[in-house]
């Protein structure tokens, strides 16, 4: 006798959020675009002070390590400090982000699509297409970073359906898909 696949409610939820985020996104791009900059700024500001604390916690060791996290953490708090007040430099680098993020996620996507064939050949073929886009999205934004402005909110909603769609598929293929 088969064993019953268990649904997934981890996916399912992950999916769900990323689909609630697809259509938040969709529906104010300059918004969101703005707010994710914003939150890109307080991490990486909040990184660079969480390193240099950590290094004047370890005053009496020395050492490249030890210096190199002070480095890190001074260059990380005035990025931090930059992205928060210069949007423009913030949309840059932004863009650069999401685009690696776009190529790393469609890869992955698309070096385990043989994971959704048993849900059927359409949405297998499927998801090539969409991560191909994904894709070919992502390597637009390295070479040609000024076409982003609004896109790049775009195209994370866009995403963020597409791999959500993706999270609930699994969800109801079992735990052994996901």
């Amino acid at each position: 006798m088969a064993e019953a696949k268990k649904f997934d409610w981890i996916s399912f939820l992950v999916g769900l959020v990323l689909i609630v985020g697809g259509i938040f996104t969709l529906s104010d791009p300059r918004a969101t675009f703005l707010a994710l900059a914003i939150m890109l700024g307080i991490v990486v500001l909040v990184r660079g002070i969480m390193l240099i604390v950590a290094f004047f916690k370890l005053e009496n060791r020395t050492g490249a390590k030890v210096f190199f996290g002070l480095i890190l953490g001074i260059f990380l708090a005035i990025m931090g400090i930059i992205l928060l007040f210069s949007p423009l430099f913030a949309t840059s680098v932004f863009t650069f982000i999401v685009a690696i993020w776009f190529i790393v996620g469609a890869i992955n996507n698309l070096i385990n699509a043989y994971r959704l064939k048993p849900a059927g050949n359409g949405i297998y073929f499927l998801s090539i297409v969409f991560n191909l886009v994904v894709l070919f999205g992502g390597i637009m934004l390295v070479l040609h970073p000024l076409i982003a402005g609004l896109s790049v909110a775009v195209m994370i909603g866009i995403i963020l359906l597409v791999f959500g769609v993706n999270h609930i598929v699994l969800a109801f293929m079992g735990k052994e898909s996901a």
